[in-house]
């Protein structure tokens, strides 16, 4: 249900969309994240089915990375005793750094992370969720996004990595700057023993987690978990994924026309699950696939809309609009004031109704700051459109169910408007649902338990009040004699 709140200034709304948009991201940052066991890979068509056909998973070259951490040259420490050399040429750093680059491929992969359903948005961290990796990676929203069980894909990375080979698996972690304290480095002696591509692997895997598991910060919306291996291999690698491939997850905008040719693909892999990405008002959704891909181009719109009933320039009607909402803000101002104390007595007035229904057993009462008792024909026009002029409005509503079933409900709600001239005018109304659905006539309220008491007017009815309000006169709460009031039975 949406509540009041007054005055409905541009400025004020601003606000409140303000705080609104810090409380969720604030919820974001500081719920409880629970790590599921499931990996994410975006890619697009031709990825997808060089993948399903194949039954794997490419690993690339190290030095195809985009972060400059790992695309450029890395230079270790050399160390020696002293009097047995004359020390490194540059050559040698090259030749350590190419043995590095080229025998180490890498596999990128998204980890999902769940937030409680208390959040607001409990999807943001999804493996699926990120509108970055579906942009670079997933071929602009065309692609798709397989979903993998991480234990079994992990399990089939480190059964294919051969015993000249070192396997290294595990989540990224994500830096400002990379000035950690010196870590061994290459013992020119021991190249000459052992030969620099042997001392080159041993160095990596001495330095793996500085080496292949930190990036940049710019890159940590990734949340990337990595597949790394280096071997005498200069190529591609590759893991076989026929075990661990859980889901496919199509982009928002996926071709309809490559949607047969998915479907044949995953014959080899049944049962697994397909969905498909949605996208509406700046939030990403998982639904489920139904069997069809909507085209996601909208046509273009051939209806040509009315010219606007106010004469003018654009420039003119705009600055017409602006003045209008500024003098609405302004007259919700002095309303906020004038009805002040009149939505007091009716906070009051409502309060003591709900004492009095909280009385009855097997019922739950709640109270809301609500202006539902104006009819819909009495709402207020927006600023500058044509209709009656509302400076302002206020109400509350008691809405009392029956349980467990919430089966039986009767509300009851008041408001109170300020209009031109300083008029009040008050709406009240009191609705059984089950009654009406009934048709029955007398509109009793709930069932009362013996020894409970009326609910004074309980008379099943809808109304208003209108009077004039004087400056400085005094203004006890409720209808005062001499108001003109409308009663609907």
């Amino acid at each position: 249900m949406t509540t009041d709140a007054q005055p409905h200034s541009s400025a004020a709304l601003s606000a409140a969309a303000l705080a609104f948009e810090s409380h969720r991201e604030f919820e974001v940052l500081t719920a409880p994240r629970t790590l599921t066991g499931s990996l994410f890979h975006y890619t697009n068509d031709k990825g997808l089915f060089g993948i399903l056909n194949s039954g794997k998973l490419r690993l690339s070259p190290y030095q195809f990375t985009n972060d400059l951490w790992e695309s450029q040259p890395h230079y270790p420490s050399f160390s020696q005793r002293s009097g047995t050399g004359t020390g490194p040429d540059l050559a040698l750093w090259d030749e350590v750094d190419r043995q590095l680059r080229l025998h180490t491929k890498v596999g990128c992969l998204t980890q999902d992370v769940t937030l409680p359903d208390t959040v607001a948005n409990p999807d943001a961290l999804r493996g699926w969720a990120h509108l970055a990796l579906w942009a670079h990676y997933g071929a602009g929203h065309e692609g798709v996004c397989l979903r993998f069980d991480r234990d079994r894909l992990v399990e089939s990375f480190l059964h294919h990595s051969g015993p000249a080979s070192l396997a290294f698996h595990g989540p990224v972690r994500y830096l400002g700057s990379q000035h950690s304290p010196a870590i061994a480095g290459i013992d020119l002696e021991q190249v000459a023993e052992f030969g620099i591509d042997a001392v080159s692997l041993a160095y990596a895997e001495a330095s793996k987690d500085h080496l292949f598991f930190r990036k940049h910060i710019d890159w940590n919306s990734e949340s990337e978990y990595r597949l790394v291996v280096l071997n005498e291999s200069v190529d591609y690698d590759y893991v076989g994924i026929r075990s661990a491939l859980t889901g496919v997850v199509l982009g928002r905008a996926f071709p309809p026309e490559h949607l047969p040719d998915l479907l044949a693909a995953l014959e080899p892999y049944p049962g697994i699950g397909i969905e498909q990405i949605r996208f509406f008002n700046r939030g990403l959704h998982l639904l489920p696939f139904e069997g069809g891909v909507e085209r996601t181009v909208r046509p273009v719109s051939e209806v040509e809309w009315p010219a606007a009933r106010r004469n003018g320039s654009l420039a003119e009607r705009l600055q017409a609009l602006r003045s209008a909402e500024t003098e609405a803000e302004a007259r919700a101002t002095a309303g906020t004031l004038m009805a002040e104390e009149h939505v007091k007595a009716l906070e009051e007035g409502i309060g003591e109704l709900t004492g009095q229904l909280s009385s009855w057993p097997g019922t739950e009462v709640e109270t809301y700051p609500q202006s539902r008792a104006v009819p819909p024909q009495e709402h207020k026009a927006s600023p500058g459109v044509p209709g009656e002029v509302v400076h302002y409005k206020h109400g509350f509503m008691c809405v009392v169910e029956n349980l467990p079933t919430y089966s039986h409900t009767l509300v009851a709600a008041a408001a109170v408007q300020v209009l031109d001239g300083r008029r009040l005018r008050l709406h009240a109304v009191r609705h059984d649902r089950a009654l009406a659905a009934r048709r029955q006539p007398d509109r009793r309220a709930l069932a009362r338990p013996a020894g409970v008491p009326p609910v004074p007017g309980s008379a099943g009815c809808v109304g208003h009040a209108e009077r004039a309000d004087q400056p400085g006169a005094h203004r006890p709460p409720g209808l005062r004699p001499g108001a003109r009031q409308h009663r609907r039975g």
